[in-house]
């Protein structure tokens, strides 16, 4: 083999290993340096960074330049770094078929049917979003009409607690619905991280919750229908570890600082909330329907008794969400199912000692009147407004008399009861029925 050759296979491998090669790996492109090849005092070819052929007579004027330049010029290789590393990961990136403005930057998730990425707008309009890809070939008519109907609802939508509709393309092959980006994510890994919220941040996480429902009963005419907390997502917020912790509660051994809470700011990092997916919604506004839907840990006994039903059930879900953030696990929990459900239809919770004892009677009377069988004695979002715990006034509070006698007493742990949900690690969700959907999609009538 002639050294032309061997030159040329090994510009070849070359090519074909940069194809793959991180971005640290890779030569950066600098107008007045190239890669050249040479030989070592070994004989063997190798690749190095070296100054043009024109540049020779400027060697001896380099050698001189001041430290600054050099500086620079360090600089600009680590700026050709960065370019390099942008192209080599958009090469990584799928090129799915009717995108147009919108660049895919880095995979987020994914479904049964979808993807869900983080993408920015070409256009600067939007800056960054999320974008759910979904595979339309690969769906029958029931679920792509739940998709339609997602996308109608969220288009009549606009609350800043709830996450924006910004675009949606249809192609031959894929639906892409262009959303408003939360960078903090969902709230469940923060309740895993943090073991349970202070009642400050619980409160100021469901009010908030509280506020886009009540925009969705009373302007839309929307029930929303899967509350929890895995679609409830946050933006975050800045943090400031606490002055003065407080004495550690039962379980707190591995809980992190939620740091110094701000009224209208948060804590713990977790900042504006805005709730999500709106797969299971459905426009009922005073109208009642009878279509099981729902997550089982979160659904309303009204559901699971294949009962018609109303708003009622996102009050439910809400009273399963604040339990959650208060004390680390879901009031209604079970490895069986059947058991599961008729917890839920007999509204069998409790305010399991040691982890209740800290939090005050305020909460755990508005837990119980959200968690109340009867969804005419339920509180309506309105009354949910006005309880003192969430108004902070000082008025009296009495526990509901429509909730089971167990759960006016502070329990002991029995082994039906999960543990905090950073001990229990089943499909990102409390416990094995908390992610089994009754029905995963429901039908359009």
């Amino acid at each position: 083999m002639t050294k032309m050759q061997s030159i040329n296979n090994l510009i070849q491998q070359r090519k074909e290993t940069r194809l793959v090669e991180s971005h640290n790996d890779l030569v950066p492109y600098v107008s007045t340096i190239h890669a050249k090849h040479s030989t070592d005092p070994t004989g063997e070819l190798s690749f190095a960074i070296t100054a043009t052929d024109t540049d020779e007579p400027k060697k001896a004027q380099a050698a001189t330049q001041e430290p600054s330049n050099q500086i620079r010029q360090e600089r600009s290789v680590e700026v050709n770094h960065s370019v390099a590393a942008e192209i080599v990961h958009r090469f990584k990136m799928p090129q799915y078929p009717g995108l147009g403005r919108w660049v895919l930057v880095e995979k987020l998730g994914s479904g049964a049917f979808s993807n869900v990425y983080r993408a920015r707008d070409s256009r600067t309009e939007f800056g960054e979003v999320a974008i759910k890809i979904l595979r339309s070939f690969q769906m029958d008519s029931y679920q792509r009409a739940k998709i339609l109907n997602e996308v109608q609802i969220m288009r009549n939508i606009d609350h800043p607690n709830i996450v924006k509709l910004i675009d949606f393309v249809e192609s031959q092959q894929f639906c892409y619905i262009i959303l408003e980006l939360c960078t903090g994510g969902e709230l469940l890994p923060q309740i895993v991280r943090l073991t349970y919220f202070s009642e400050d941040l619980s409160k100021h996480v469901i009010v908030q919750v509280a506020k886009a429902i009540e925009y969705l009963h009373e302007t839309s005419g929307v029930v929303h229908r899967d509350i929890k907390p895995e679609n409830i997502l946050f933006l975050p917020a800045p943090f400031t570890p606490s002055k003065n912790p407080k004495p550690q509660q039962p379980g707190d051994e591995d809980k992190e600082d939620e740091g110094e809470f701000t009224s209208n700011f948060g804590s713990g990092g977790i900042g504006e909330i805005k709730i999500a997916d709106f797969g299971l919604s459905k426009v009922i506004w005073d109208t009642r329907t009878g279509t099981p839907c729902g997550t089982v840990g979160y659904t309303a006994p009204e559901i699971v008794k294949d009962e018609q039903y109303s708003k009622g059930v996102d009050m439910w879900a809400m009273g399963c969400v604040l339990y959650t953030l208060l004390c680390g696990f879901p009031p209604f929990c079970d490895e069986s199912i059947q058991i599961l459900t008729k917890k839920i239809a007999c509204g069998q919770f409790i305010f399991l000692s040691p982890w209740w004892d800290h939090i005050s009677k305020p909460a755990r009377d508005l837990v119980s009147h959200l968690l109340v069988v009867d969804p005419k004695k339920r509180y309506n979002i309105k009354e949910f407004m006005e309880h003192p715990w969430i108004c902070r006034a000082d008025e009296e509070t009495i526990i509901t008399a429509e909730v089971p006698l167990l759960a006016q007493l502070h329990g002991q742990m029995s082994q039906t009861y999960p543990q905090p949900l950073k001990d229990v690690v089943v499909d990102q969700a409390p416990c094995q029925p908390v992610s089994a959907h009754i029905l995963s999609v429901p039908s359009t009538s």
